[in-house]
C-alpha cells in the first residue's frame, strides 16, 4: 500500500525565549532561541540544501552513506549524510534561525567522542517536527567558520566553507537534523525527510516490518524501472530514529518521477516482496512492506 501527501504548512516565526536546561548544559550558548509554533504534520521538506551550485541547483547527498547505513559494514552507523565538495566551498544555512555553536568540538562533546566534527556551526531553527520537537541543524567537518553563537542568520547565509577538519575522510560537509536536544547525536532524524525535494523529483519513503510488526534491519531493497535502478538498504539498527510522522525505516530520495517497481530481496538474493509504487514530483510517497 502506497500513498502521497500533500505539502505541510510549516509556520516559521521568531521571538524571544529561554530553554534555561540546555542553558545550563552548555554554557557558551545564548539565553534567547527562536520558538516553535505548531505545524501540521504532512510532509516537512522545508530546508534548503547548504551546499548550491553555481548552475542554480544544490549538492545532493552523497548515496553511498546515507542516513542510517553503515556502508555496507565498512563504517559506523551513519546518523547525517555527507555532502562531497572540495575545500573552502561555500555552506549556507539551510534555513533562518540562530547560531547556537559555532567553534571546534574539541571540548564540547557533540558526537561520540571529542573533535569529531571539528569546526562545525549548529542552528536553531523556528520548526518543529511533528511531535512538537524543535529542529536543529548541524554542520560538521568545515574548514573555515563564518558565524559565531548569537548570531541571527537568514535563509541561505553563508556560514562557513567545507574542509576537513575532525575525523573526515576527504573534503565534504557532514549535515545532520537533530530534534529537540542540539546536543545529543543521538537525536538526529532522516535529512531526505527535510531537505527540499530536487526539480522534477519526489522522496519514496517506507517501512520493512517483520509479520509482527518489528522492523527489519539491514534489508536490501532495489527499486527500478527502465530508466534507472537504485539499492538501499534499512537502517542498520535500532539506534537510528525515524520520523515521528513517517515511522520509516529506509528513503529513496531525489527519485526522477515516475513509475517504479520495489522489491526487497531475501537473504539467498531472491525475491522475497514486490510492488508497483507511482514517484510524483515534490510530493513523498509512502509504502509498507510486510515480510513473512
Amino acid at each position: 500500500m502506497n500513498r502521497q501527501v500533500g505539502s505541510a504548512l510549516l509556520v516559521l516565526a521568531i521571538c524571544a525565549g529561554l530553554l534555561p536546561r540546555l542553558a545550563m548544559a552548555q554554557p557558551s550558548m545564548p539565553a534567547a532561541f527562536p520558538i516553535v509554533k505548531p505545524v501540521i504534520a504532512y510532509e516537512h521538506n522545508s530546508l534548503f540544501h547548504p551546499i548550491q551550485l553555481d548552475s542554480g541547483s544544490a549538492q545532493l547527498p552523497d548515496r553511498s552513506y546515507p542516513y542510517g547505513s553503515t556502508q555496507g559494514g565498512a563504517r559506523a552507523v551513519h546518523l547525517g549524510v555527507e555532502l562531497a565538495s572540495s575545500r573552502g566551498t561555500a555552506v549556507y544555512a539551510s534555513r533562518a534561525g540562530k547560531v547556537i555553536f559555532a567553534g571546534t568540538d574539541d571540548k564540547t562533546k557533540l558526537g561520540p567522542r571529542l573533535d569529531y566534527y571539528g569546526k562545525v556551526v549548529i542552528i536553531a531553527h523556528a520548526i518543529e517536527s511533528p511531535a512538537g520537537e524543535q529542529i536543529f541543524t548541524l554542520y560538521g567537518h568545515l574548514d573555515r567558520i563564518a558565524v559565531e553563537a548569537g548570531q541571527q542568520v537568514d535563509d541561505l547565509e553563508l556560514i562557513g566553507h567545507v574542509g576537513t577538519s575532525g575525523i573526515a575522510i576527504g573534503a565534504h560537509l557532514h549535515f545532520e537534523v537533530r530534534a529537540d536536544d542540539p546536543f545529543n547525536y543521538r537525536a538526529t532524524r532522516n535529512p531526505a525527510l527535510w531537505l527540499r525535494h530536487a526539480a522534477g523529483s519526489g522522496l519514496l519513503i517506507g517501512a520493512v516490518r517483520e509479520a509482527a510488526g518489528e522492523f527489519v534491519y539491514n534489508k536490501r531493497l532495489v527499486l527500478r524501472n527502465h530508466a534507472q535502478q537504485r539499492e538501499v538498504f534499512t537502517y542498520a539498527s535500532s539506534l537510528v530514529n525515524p520520523d515521528t510522522f513517517w515511522e520509516e525505516n529506509f528513503t529513496i530520495s531525489d527519485l526522477p518521477a515516475g513509475e517504479y517497481e520495489l522489491i526487497a530481496l531475501s537473504d539467498a538474493g531472491g525475491i522475497a516482496y514486490r510492488e508497483g509504487v507511482t514517484v510524483a514530483a515534490s510530493r513523498a510517497t509512502y509504502v509498507s512492506v510486510g515480510l513473512g
